[in-house]
């Protein structure tokens, strides 16, 4: 058995949790590499190839 109901559209909304500078962290440059290297990693262990 084949239903044709529709769930009703809701719009997406956006929550503002805090102002650009703290949510962002004011584009700061942290200790740690993200997901590339292992976490944790220190910056002054990176490799780079050219």
């Amino acid at each position: 058995m084949v239903t044709n109901s529709k769930i009703a559209y809701e719009a997406p909304s956006i929550e503002k949790v805090g102002d650009f500078g703290s949510v962002t962290l004011a584009a700061g440059d942290g200790t740690y590499t993200d997901a590339v290297f292992p976490p944790k990693t220190p910056k002054d262990q990176l490799t780079f190839s050219n």
